[in-house]
């Protein structure tokens, strides 16, 4: 059976805005699912969660939930902690997109057990066509993501800024950005600071990356590393979240403490070592390549979301 595809935004909720109830998106929704008459419903985040189950009432319908982030760092309060558990207890079935942030979700609320399904994002096959070229110039070290406190590019900054010989590239944006500019005027000559801003592309700025970096304080799942391994770039990470399911500690780049030296260690081994790093970003590729394709990720979401129906 073809699947019936029916998209339509529903408004009313400014930017930004995470906390208030928007009663007129709860009446759309309620107007939506009674017309739409579905079997399943997909909450993808904790704000549309709410949403899910405020027009649930009297509605016949599973909910899945899907959770994004790494809910030891969002859910932090006695009071978040406790709401979050009562909207896991209404919840049919939550999807996680990694083991990591599973288990954080059954410590939260061990009642889960048995309705949390891992379920892995994916990248783009055209990604692994990316060719990479060798080159005996300055380390190349990207960030990709929101220029925000919980990415952490601070850190980012005074890591390339020790290297002493490197280019560093960011791109995204973010309310850090002019603090990151006066930061990096500081820095050495040596090391390069470019700031590439938000693009709708990152194909070229993986082309050009010899390495990741990512510092974040939280991640799920980091879909910059997954695109930078589907591109052949070896990644350097702190340990947060999901990322040692995306990343092969010692094979397919490095997973480290937040220590800005030991950061820094890492980037110069490999700066040091280019044929480690050329056969780290080829072993990251096969990684993405077998785990992470987005046809892998839709099949594994497919099989999940069929064994919720009611």
């Amino acid at each position: 059976m073809t699947p019936r595809v029916d998209v339509e935004a529903l408004t009313g909720e400014p930017d930004g805005v995470v906390r208030r109830v928007d009663y007129r998106i709860i009446r759309a929704l309620r107007q939506k699912i009674r017309s739409f008459r579905p079997d399943l419903v997909v909450a993808n985040g904790g704000a549309t969660l709410r949403y899910a189950l405020a027009a649930r009432p009297g509605l016949e319908y599973s909910l899945a939930y899907i959770s994004i982030g790494e809910p030891h760092y969002w859910i932090q309060s006695r009071f978040s902690r406790w709401a979050n558990r009562m909207m896991l207890r209404r919840t049919d079935s939550v999807l996680t997109v990694s083991d990591a942030t599973r288990a954080q979700l059954l410590e939260l609320e061990p009642g889960l057990e048995g309705r949390v399904h891992t379920t892995y994002t994916g990248v783009p096959p055209d990604l692994l066509k990316i060719e990479r070229f060798a080159h005996d110039g300055p380390l190349r070290v990207l960030m990709i993501g929101s220029l925000t406190p919980e990415k952490d590019p601070e850190l980012a900054l005074r890591v390339v800024g020790i290297l002493g010989h490197a280019i560093f590239r960011f791109v995204g944006d973010g309310p850090l950005i002019d603090r990151l500019r006066e930061t990096a005027a500081g820095l050495p000559d040596s090391v390069a600071i470019e700031f590439a801003g938000s693009v709708s592309d990152v194909s070229p700025h993986l082309a050009w990356a010899d390495v990741l970096l990512l510092t974040s304080l939280s991640e799920g799942l980091p879909g910059a590393i997954l695109e930078a391994g589907a591109a052949g770039v070896p990644t350097v990470a702190v340990d947060v979240g999901g990322v040692r399911e995306a990343v092969v500690d010692g094979v397919t780049g490095f997973v480290t403490s937040r220590d800005y030296e030991e950061l820094a260690s890492v980037l110069h081994k490999l700066d040091s070592d280019r044929a480690l790093l050329a056969s780290m970003g080829e072993a990251a590729r096969e990684h993405m390549a077998s785990k992470f394709l987005l046809e892998t990720v839709i099949d594994n979401y497919a099989e999940v979301l069929r064994g919720l129906r009611r």
